[in-house]
């Protein structure tokens, strides 16, 4: 087996360094007791936005500049320019402006970057003069509402560029939440939270449709460690992981609109059984007009590590046989991110952080890349080495323009990308 302690120590340093945040939750199915305790709740919601142009226009940039990362394919046309706030956010693209919504204390916090014609080059700029620390887990953005999870596990719901809120929800802390826009009048917000079961105290999925009844969405018996939501036509889609100590079940369950406008669910299918996981497993979803793919960064049977693309059918099907592409070695955490546009006719993008070469301790690098239809993997090459990237984010904008939010509690970088 190839080394890999070294990765394991850095993915243990990375999860106690979010800078006050609350780390990541073990991915475990079964969850510690005292993490369900309440705490207190910033009940203080305002849909804050704050517009800037963050890096002045420089045509002189080199398009291909990734510090030792290598060439890309795909020529830098924005950035990288440092964030003036620390963590993750999710990134909502309108035709003008790119809209990074950051989770602060449980309330949104909405960066604004204008997204110029892709002939433009906009250089690194300034390094910002203050930085915000934002919390850990990341807002998700469904239609025109926000959801974001505060102190204690408590999530509100935000309508964005407004002062309406609510808690909708519980969840349990230090979980990430999911949510998805159900039509053009619906959103689904899934969260985690621990049960009692026979099995001792495990963590399991539930779904809230609006500001409505929160409901039971893993299977009677499964526990869910992960979770995304993906809009899908008229439905939404479920992809969950069971994380236990020798698998992981990887779970996909359609969701939609019942004859009396109540949450309908339908049937749960197991999509792929991954081998033993690591500690940090997280996944991504890639989705255009045509496919959606769920990528599981993972390990390969005992002696090698690398990506499962695995196809989720419509209805999703049972035991999909997955496409990998390999690392050059392990890495835990192994933060990974994707663009989802259920429009897009272009093949998704997918943003993954590896190893540069597989000798022990080798630095990490983020590798841009597309998957195709079948989970295939062509890389464009790696855009970012030598920074510490524990979160990941890709977006498309109206000009086909790739942009892509990383970076960890000390930093948050953003750049954006055209490809051929």
């Amino acid at each position: 087996m190839r080394a890999r302690w070294g990765w394991l120590v850095i993915g243990a340093v990375a999860a106690c360094d979010r800078c006050g945040s609350e780390s990541k939750g073990d991915a475990g199915s079964k969850a510690d007791v005292s993490t369900i305790a309440d705490a207190n709740v910033e009940t203080s919601v305002d849909a804050n936005v704050e517009t800037r142009i963050d890096a002045s226009v420089d045509a002189s940039v080199d398009a291909n500049d990734a510090g030792d990362a290598g060439a890309s394919a795909c020529r830098l046309i924005h950035g990288p320019t440092e964030q003036p706030f620390r963590g993750p956010a999710a990134m909502v693209v309108t035709p003008s402006e790119l809209r990074l919504v950051a989770n602060d204390a449980g309330k949104p916090r909405v960066f604004t970057v204008p997204i110029p014609p892709a002939s433009v080059i906009v250089g690194e700029g300034p390094k910002p003069a203050s930085f915000v620390a934002m919390r850990w887990s990341p807002c998700e953005v469904a239609g025109k509402w926000a959801y974001c999870q505060a102190q204690g596990g408590s999530v509100y719901r935000t309508t964005l560029g407004t002062t309406d809120t609510k808690q909708i929800a519980k969840s349990a802390p230090s979980t990430r939440i999911a949510a998805a826009a159900l039509g053009s009048d619906h959103a689904v917000l899934a969260t985690l939270d621990a049960r009692h079961t026979t099995e001792g105290v495990m963590l399991q999925a539930f779904a809230t449709l609006d500001d409505g009844e929160t409901v039971r969405l893993s299977e009677d018996g499964a526990g869910a460690t992960t979770i995304r939501l993906v809009s899908r036509g008229d439905k939404v889609v479920a992809l969950y992981l069971d994380t236990r100590t020798a698998m992981v079940p990887v779970h996909a369950r359609t969701l939609g609109l019942g004859a009396k406008g109540e949450l309908a669910r339908l049937d749960d299918a197991v999509v792929f059984v991954g081998g033993p996981p690591e500690r940090g497993i997280d996944f991504a979803a890639a989705q255009s007009a045509k496919s959606l793919v769920l990528l599981l960064p993972s390990s390969q049977e005992t002696t090698a590590f690398g990506m499962a693309a695995i196809p989720i059918a419509d209805p999703p099907k049972d035991d999909t046989p997955a496409i990998w592409s390999s690392y050059p070695n392990g890495l835990d955490p192994a933060p990974i991110g994707a663009s989802v546009d259920p429009r897009g006719a272009a093949l998704p993008y997918v943003a993954r952080v590896r190893p540069r070469e597989a000798a022990p301790g080798s630095p990490r690098v983020v590798e841009l890349g597309r998957v195709d239809e079948a989970g295939a993997f062509s890389s464009l090459g790696p855009i970012s080495a030598g920074k510490h990237v524990t979160d990941v984010a890709v977006a498309v904008d109206t000009h086909g323009a790739v942009w892509i939010l990383y970076g960890d509690a000390s930093a948050t970088w953003l750049e954006r990308r055209l490809c051929p």
